[in-house]
């Protein structure tokens, strides 16, 4: 079973295998998608009964994330044995107006990716980033995170869900979306310049977040870490909201 519900007197979890980061990483993987603990009486049985899903389709690394202001929720997991190893930040924007302006000379122009581009891309992803669930656990091979980070921006492409950015000509960097079937919000997934451009990383998401605008789209939402600082302060000068705090977990069954 790839997903399924597991209920409890007290609480709630959904789960799912997750063969892309299997792919990378080379052991079964599974993500809690939703946890919802109203009990604190009841939050051990109810992990008991994620993990005994889990370890009925052979899963290695379970993980999740949990709201950070949901304290029987933290307290199940930790209770339970799971590490506490990154922490995320929901962020939002309603609107596009009051953008910094970007010089001509700076905006980088936006296109579908291609085929073409994987390899390219692929390498920046690789190379280039530095955070993320399993880029922060210091359990998982560095070489391992980085190419489960490349596999997934290639994912991207071929869901033809990612912008290629490109400046004088040379690719620079990335964008990666996906919008509502209404057309009113987008999800930013993954964003990104090339360290050798890292001058565009500003203009890019601006170029970005204009083009949603001008394809009718009302609002936007990403989730990024909350160690990677840059990207913070990036976030808060376009003007997006801070929503909520996450606390990503994992454990080995």
């Amino acid at each position: 079973m790839n997903a399924a519900v597991i209920e409890h007197a007290g609480g709630r979890a959904e789960v799912r295998l997750t063969p892309w980061d299997e792919r990378a990483l080379h052991m079964r993987t599974a993500e809690i998608v939703r946890l919802d603990v109203d009990a604190d009486s009841a939050a051990a049985s109810l992990i008991e009964e994620v993990e005994r899903w889990g370890r009925a389709n052979g899963v290695r690394y379970l993980f999740g994330r949990v709201d950070a202001a949901a304290p029987l929720a933290k307290k199940a997991v930790l209770d339970a044995g799971f590490a506490i190893v990154e922490c995320s930040i929901a962020l939002s924007r309603a609107g596009f107006a009051g953008l910094p302006a970007v010089p001509a000379r700076m905006r980088p122009a936006l296109r579908p990716a291609e085929e073409t581009d994987i390899a390219e891309l692929e390498r920046i992803a690789r190379d280039d980033f530095d955070h993320g669930r399993f880029l922060e656990d210091p359990a998982i091979d560095p070489a391992l995170a980085a190419a489960r980070t490349a596999n997934w921006i290639g994912d991207l492409v071929r869901q033809r869900l990612a912008y290629a950015a490109t400046s004088n000509g040379k690719l620079i960097g990335f964008h990666a979306e996906r919008v509502s079937a209404d057309g009113r919000h987008a999800d930013l997934i993954l964003t990104g310049a090339t360290a050798r451009y890292a001058i565009m990383a500003m203009p890019l998401w601006i170029t970005a977040l204009e083009s949603l605008s001008a394809r009718g789209v009302q609002d936007c939402s990403t989730l990024i870490s909350a160690a990677n600082t840059g990207i913070v302060n990036l976030y808060a000068r376009l003007g997006f909201r801070f929503d909520t705090t996450l606390f990503g977990f994992r454990k080995y069954l």
